[in-house]
């Protein structure tokens, strides 16, 4: 039982770790094409359409997630509850990374 727990927690630790040294890589590399180009990513005048097509499909399926989870999953409040601390969380999570990808298309 130990053991498991042990090779759990190195696995948890590994992946976040992985994680974390993969967004320093990706941001590395926004910095030196902002250097190049001025820009850190493609403007979204010069995006392909489906290029767009994608990031708004991606918005949507975010957005109807939420909302299934909000009024259809166990996350959901209770009867007589407006919120709970887990939607909260959802949703801002789903809130910023919407913002931060349309200000990482702006910039």
């Amino acid at each position: 039982m130990v053991v498991e727990m042990i090779l759990i927690g190195s696995a948890i630790v590994l992946y976040i770790s992985f994680e974390i040294g993969m967004m320093r890589f990706f941001i590395k590399g926004l910095k030196e094409n902002k250097i190049k180009t001025g820009r850190k990513v493609m403007p979204w005048s010069s995006m392909r359409p489906i290029q767009k097509t994608m990031i708004f499909g991606l918005y949507s399926i975010m957005i109807v997630f939420f909302f299934w989870l909000y009024n259809y999953s166990i996350l959901g409040p209770d009867q007589g509850e407006l919120y709970n601390l887990e939607i909260v969380l959802v949703g801002l999570g789903i809130a910023l990374s919407i913002m931060g990808s349309l200000w990482m298309v702006r910039n």
